[in-house]
C-alpha cells in the first residue's frame, strides 16, 4: 500500500496572520487542506481565499467551545436542552460556510470537542446528509511519538489513553465515512520540524492527517512550550520546510490535494 499524508491546517478565519499563512503554506509549502472557523472574525477573508485557490481543500472547524472542551461535554452529556439543540449547532454552521461559498471536503472540531461521544455521532448524521467525506478522529500518534526526545510531557500518556478510549467508543459512528489516523494532537502547537520528520519517518500505510496551527504573527513561536493559542510561526516553518518537503519524497510518501 502506498503512505499517504493529509497536511492540514487548524483555525483558518481566526485572524489575518493564520489566513496568512494558511496561503502561503498551501503555495509554497505542503499545506493542501484547512479548517475554518465561521465564527470567527476572519472567516469571510478566509472563504474568499478558498475561492481564489480551489486547489486547497477546506473543511469546518467546528466550534462549542472556546476553551475547556471537557466543560462543553459534560454540558452536552447531562444538559437535555444543550443536547437537543446540538444538531442544530452543528448544521448552522455548516450551512455557514455553505453561503461563504466552501464546499466543505471534512469536518473536525476545536480542541477536538467533536471527538466527544455524544457530539461525535452527531458531526457523522450531518456529514452524511451534506455529503461531506471525511471527520477527524485522532488515533495512533502515542505508537510513533513514543523515543522522540523530550516527548513524554506532563499529561502526554492520559491524554493519549483519553482519545483512545473515545475513538474507540465513536469510531462506529462514522463506519461508512472517511476517518484517517491523524497526528498532531500529542504535540498540539509543538509541531516542529524535528517532530514532523520523526513522523514522516514512522507513517504506518494507507492514509494519515498530520495537523497544524500556523500563522505568521511573529509574536507566537513555539520553541519550547506552546503558544496559549497553539498558533505559531514555528508550525509554519515547518509546513515551509524544505527537509520535510525531501523526507516525502525519501520515504515515498504520497501528498493527499482536494483532486487525488
Amino acid at each position: 500500500m502506498t503512505r499517504r499524508l493529509i497536511a492540514t491546517a487548524d483555525d483558518f478565519g481566526d485572524t489575518p496572520h493564520v489566513n496568512a499563512a494558511v496561503l502561503k503554506a498551501y503555495r509554497e509549502g505542503i499545506l493542501r487542506f484547512a479548517s475554518l472557523m465561521v465564527l470567527r472574525p476572519a472567516a469571510a477573508e478566509a472563504a474568499r481565499i478558498a475561492r481564489e485557490n480551489p486547489g486547497l481543500g477546506v473543511g469546518l472547524h467546528l466550534e462549542l467551545c472556546a476553551d475547556k472542551p471537557e466543560m462543553a461535554g459534560a454540558r452536552y452529556f447531562f444538559d437535555s436542552k444543550a443536547r437537543a439543540g446540538l444538531e442544530g449547532e452543528i448544521r448552522a454552521q455548516i450551512e455557514a460556510l455553505l453561503k461563504l461559498g466552501v464546499t466543505p471536503t471534512h469536518i473536525d472540531g476545536h480542541i477536538n470537542v467533536h471527538v466527544h461521544p455524544v457530539i461525535f455521532p452527531a458531526v457523522c448524521r450531518l456529514a452524511r446528509e451534506y455529503g461531506i467525506p471525511r471527520v477527524r478522529l485522532p488515533s495512533g500518534e502515542w505508537e510513533a511519538l513514543k523515543g522522540f526526545p523530550g516527548a513524554l510531557r506532563p499529561g502526554t500518556a492520559l491524554l493519549a489513553g483519553v482519545f483512545g478510549a473515545m475513538g474507540a467508543w465513536v469510531g462506529p459512528a462514522a463506519e461508512d465515512l472517511e476517518r484517517p489516523a491523524t497526528w498532531g494532537l500529542l504535540r498540539s502547537g509543538l509541531m516542529k520540524e524535528d517532530y514532523a520528520l520523526w513522523l514522516l519517518a514512522r507513517l504506518p500505510e494507507g492514509t494519515t492527517e498530520m495537523y497544524f496551527h500556523p500563522t505568521t504573527d511573529e509574536s507566537l513561536r513555539a520553541d519550547d512550550a506552546p503558544s496559549p493559542t497553539h498558533q505559531s510561526t514555528t508550525e509554519l516553518e515547518t509546513l515551509l520546510s524544505p527537509k520535510v518537503r525531501r523526507a516525502l519524497e525519501e520515504h515515498g510518501i504520497e501528498l493527499v490535494s482536494r483532486a487525488s
